[in-house]
């Protein structure tokens, strides 16, 4: 939700720099769209994270090992 937030308010700040003619209006929509990509958190949990006996590496091993 933050993402998508912090996107549009740099959608908003780029097409404003048009309208108004004034090119650091679009700079802050440039930084606010950075901000929103290098802040984005990727929520999905790993294998090792659900709590399972069995970490991803052992599974690997074990399947290693009969080849």
């Amino acid at each position: 939700m933050k993402l998508l937030l912090l996107i549009s308010c740099a959608v908003v700040c780029v097409a404003l720099s048009f309208a108004w003619r004034e090119p650091w209006i679009g700079g802050v929509g440039l930084v606010i769209a950075f901000i929103a990509m290098f802040t984005d958190r990727d929520d999905v949990r790993i294998d090792d994270e659900k709590g399972g006996y069995e970490t991803t590496k052992s599974v690997r091993n074990m399947r290693g090992r009969d080849r």
